[in-house]
């Protein structure tokens, strides 16, 4: 067991896993890593709930353009030698279905299996969040979507600031899930970047890289949560949490919530379209919540 923090540690088993959490090294403010989200929330008031569901209050277009934007700080310029051109919002790429919106990659009449050429969809919230400055000390938020299985795909929700030159770099995952050469819609991903990225306190990952619970994400929705404080974020999936760590948003702007579908990138290995057939592909998102206190 490698050793993640010079401090106050001790180690837990839990369902056959070690499990690394570090004592006296956060507010006394902060969610207890033993506490559900559901427990960590139920305290906190909610402030927002966007549900994309058939008589939801984001159930078109027309509402989904109040709260969010089509685009993140690239438009719709290819990023990262990725194969998606992100989309402004139609009716091909943002499909409201009885159960939720669909961000669907296509091949459209301009595109085809090369960089830059399948439409995407995206969605980012309008609203910015920061933990201390933007009107709350803790958020939570919760995204139930469902991910495609197909080579190539790569399902986003994360948060990022769309000043381009005001961020340096200050980014929160959960999820990441790509169908890749070494990962798979098995694995979870979810990672803090930038230089606020601190100590690791609590970690339930099978290695530094992914998580690995036996749920095929492609199957059904789940619930991809988080609680952000001034310090630290805590990531859950279906109310358990997953990885605790210490983060501090240094980017000037605050962030934007974002979820999408990329597919393809030259710079992961095997992140590669394999078949025409695979599209139309999509992630599904249900609702969106935020809590805050």
């Amino acid at each position: 067991m490698k050793t993640l923090y010079a401090g106050s540690c001790k180690t837990l088993l839990f369902a056959g896993t070690a499990l690394v959490m570090f004592v006296n090294s956060l507010p006394a403010q902060d969610p207890g890593t033993n506490q559900t989200f559901e427990q960590v929330v139920s305290g906190m008031k909610p402030i927002r709930w966007y549900d994309f569901r058939a008589g939801g209050n984001v159930s078109n277009l027309n509402a989904l353009a109040q709260y969010f934007n089509p685009y993140g700080i690239a438009g719709t310029t290819p990023t990262h030698q990725e194969w998606e051109r992100y989309q402004p919002f139609n009716s091909d790429n943002f499909r409201f279905k009885p159960d939720g919106l669909y961000l669907t990659a296509t091949l459209p009449s301009w595109g085809g299996m090369w960089e830059g050429g399948i439409a995407s969809g995206q969605i980012w919230t309008q609203e910015g969040f920061r933990p201390g400055v933007t009107g709350y000390n803790t958020y939570a938020m919760l995204v139930r979507m469902k991910v495609p299985h197909i080579a190539g795909e790569w399902s986003q929700c994360w948060l990022y600031s769309r000043d381009w030159w005001g961020n340096d770099g200050s980014e929160i995952d959960n999820p990441e899930i790509m169908n890749s050469l070494w990962q798979t819609q098995y694995n979870w991903t979810g990672y803090n970047h930038g230089p606020g990225a601190g100590n690791i306190f609590f970690d339930r990952r099978n290695n530094p890289w992914v998580w690995t619970p036996g749920t095929d994400f492609s199957y059904d929705y789940q619930d991809f949560e988080l609680v952000w404080t001034p310090d630290a974020t805590y990531k859950y999936v279906d109310g358990q949490l997953v990885l605790g760590q210490q983060f501090w948003w240094t980017a000037s702007s605050p962030a934007q919530l974002g979820i999408g579908l990329a597919v393809g990138s030259w710079e992961i290995p095997g992140l590669i379209p394999l078949n025409w057939g695979d599209f139309p592909a999509s992630v599904a998102v249900q609702y969106v919540g935020m809590w805050a206190k």
